[in-house]
């Protein structure tokens, strides 16, 4: 008798383990869908909690070519493969004579799972994108989680490890799915069919509470239909500018930015997010333009009061081999919170990169000082009024870099429909 009832523990704490991992499952896939919509949408406008460099980045995965599957994020999917086991779960107790061979279901379905995790992982993320999603690992852990109890479950039975093994993944007796009664299905149903019809509302949903309205959305669609008629400019290039690509691409991004603009910081983490989608064919070129009277005399006022020093130190970072570090700390890591605190906090948040010594020296170096001004002579002849100013193949961009327009931009141009 105390052995039955101990058995039954070890069952129910199995079961909690589970639902625990299929929990986190859930709401991590959730949220990564509910991210991948933001993404798409233009709604994110920095970089999330999850990244952190370009190496750490959940951002660039999850606006991958391989975030989807034939349109459908893989986010989504794997909520709903997380609720269904969920369900099954809750539609089968360990009183019932189906429950081992439940296991022995999910059990398959995990361990598919796992497979196509681990291409996810190593063959996607790791050689092909070059990048590593911490909150896609976590899905993957909590579905290893629930196949090593899946297993242990299964195989309750057995002491080794290969028996455990071949009595998870022998075919599960799908007649003893006869016990389960009718109500219970029907209720699994229509919470499946729910779940789904949540899914598919739900990025309409996130789209509609964004500040995107009907007027902007059209105008996005008539700068399209005008886009290969736009006039193309010759733009500089220069070995100081701070570049990422291959020079002889077939497109190429010229941006004119301010480091201290709030609307930069929004272009440089849709730009930093979509690139990596088009590596070696697209070539990419970063000029400083400072909205800061103290080096730009476009301005008749000192709008951004540290915007010169910080583009400056840009400039530094180039010569010293730096620069894409400085850029990814000072964009997609430095808050307009550090901005207002004075340069002294902004110095103390840039020692990652450069210590306060350092610092003093590259403001002190009249080369930096040299390729700024080169770069606001560059905006000028553009006549370039406000930050960011991006021109791709020479064509100026006028409505809002989302990456959802960046990418139907970049693919425009490689196909060659963007008038070149």
């Amino acid at each position: 008798m105390n052995s039955k009832l101990n058995f039954q523990s070890l069952v129910k704490k199995t079961v909690l383990w589970q639902a625990a991992f299929t929990i986190i499952g859930l709401a991590t896939c959730l949220y990564l869908f509910i991210h991948h919509t933001r993404l798409e949408s233009g709604i994110q406008e920095s970089a999330s909690f999850c990244s952190f460099g370009r190496f750490v980045d959940c951002d660039s995965v999850n606006i991958s070519r391989f975030s989807e599957i034939f349109g459908v994020p893989i986010a989504a999917l794997g909520a709903l493969y997380f609720f269904i086991l969920l369900s099954l779960s809750f539609l089968v107790t360990s009183q019932d004579k189906f429950f081992i061979n439940l296991q022995r279901v999910m059990a398959w379905i995990t361990g598919l799972a796992t497979i196509y995790n681990l291409v996810l992982l190593f063959i996607v993320q790791i050689v092909i994108l070059k990048s590593f999603c911490l909150m896609c690992f976590l899905t993957y852990v909590c579905t290893g989680g629930h196949l090593f109890f899946n297993i242990k479950l299964a195989g309750v039975n057995e002491k080794k490890i290969k028996n455990k093994l071949l009595n998870t993944f022998k075919t599960p007796e799908f007649s003893s799915l006869k016990t389960i009664s009718h109500m219970r299905w029907i209720f699994g149903s229509i919470s499946l069919i729910t779940f789904i019809s949540l899914l598919s509302i739900l990025p309409y949903f996130i789209r509609s509470r964004s500040s995107a309205n009907t007027f902007v959305e059209n105008s996005i669609q008539q700068f399209f239909i005008t886009w290969k008629d736009l006039p193309q400019r010759k733009l500089p290039v220069s070995l100081n500018d701070g570049t990422w690509g291959d020079p002889n691409s077939q497109v190429q991004i010229v941006e004119f930015s301010d480091f201290e603009c709030p609307f930069c910081r929004k272009a440089a983490f849709t730009i930093h997010t979509t690139l990596k989608l088009f590596e070696n064919r697209v070539f990419f070129v970063f000029k400083n333009f400072p909205l800061d009277s103290s080096c730009n005399p476009n301005l008749p006022y000192q709008l951004h009061a540290h915007a010169c020093k910080l583009a400056r130190l840009a400039a530094c970072a180039q010569i010293r081999g730096k620069f894409w570090a400085f850029h990814d700390l000072a964009f997609l890591k430095m808050s307009d919170e550090d901005i207002k605190e004075g340069f002294d906090h902004i110095s103390e948040t840039l020692k990652p990169v450069f210590t306060v010594e350092e610092i003093a020296a590259c403001l002190s170096d009249s080369r930096t000082l040299k390729k700024v001004t080169e770069d606001i002579q560059s905006g000028t002849s553009l006549k370039i009024k406000s930050t960011p100013s991006i021109f791709i193949n020479g064509k100026l961009v006028t409505i809002p870099l989302t990456v959802e327009v960046l990418k139907k931009l970049l693919t425009l141009e490689l196909m060659g429909d963007g008038g070149r």
